[in-house]
């Protein structure tokens, strides 16, 4: 009997492809960048502030999320987003960088407008986006929240309440501004 050697199927190989791609160095926009352990702070809601629209959406991943659970937990910086809006690439080193100095006390989450995945996730990796984000296919989100156009941060604190709105984005300086009014960091070191 001749033994061939086994060849593996294309299909396996297109397998195999698909399934190291999906595999990120990190998380790229799904549930699993939704933290799970509750942030080491405490938060000072905004007296009189306006009611934050409790959307709900889809994430990258198909997981579905309602805003108001992500803001119950943490201080919630809502980005509106899209892949061609240089606006909103240029925002966002300084979004990453503020948020990303109150820990795990404020969570960042990118709403996207329904454009193709690879589009949402090429600009995930360029521009090092590793939260949450939502695809809003019918725009019902950027509806809720008077949207026209990107980029349009808003600040929401773990009552609900609307903190701050920039229309345009916002720059780093009015971010930390808006938070600090909301988070105090609990110090651990004794």
């Amino acid at each position: 009997m001749i033994r061939r050697p086994v060849l593996p199927s294309l299909a396996a190989v297109a397998g195999l492809a698909l399934l190291l791609a999906g595999c990120a160095s990190t998380p790229r926009g799904g549930a699993e960048t939704i933290p799970t352990a509750a942030p080491e702070a405490s938060f000072s809601p905004v007296d009189g502030a306006v009611r934050a629209p409790a959307a709900s959406g889809t994430l990258i991943d198909g997981t579905r999320v309602d805003l108001a659970d992500l803001w119950a937990q943490r201080a919630l910086v809502v980005q509106f987003t899209a892949s061609w809006c240089t606006q909103c690439r240029d925002a966002e080193p300084a979004l990453r960088e503020v948020v990303e100095s109150y820990d795990d006390a404020v969570l960042l989450v990118h709403v996207a407008l329904d454009e193709p995945v690879d589009d949402i996730r090429a600009y995930l990796d360029e521009n090092g986006v590793t939260g949450p984000v939502v695809v809003d296919r019918k725009r019902s989100i950027w509806r809720d929240y008077a949207v026209s156009e990107p980029p349009m941060t808003a600040v929401i604190d773990t009552e609900g309440g609307i903190v701050r709105m920039w229309p345009s984005g916002a720059s780093g300086d009015d971010l930390r501004a808006a938070l600090d009014r909301v988070v105090q960091k609990t110090d651990t070191k004794k």
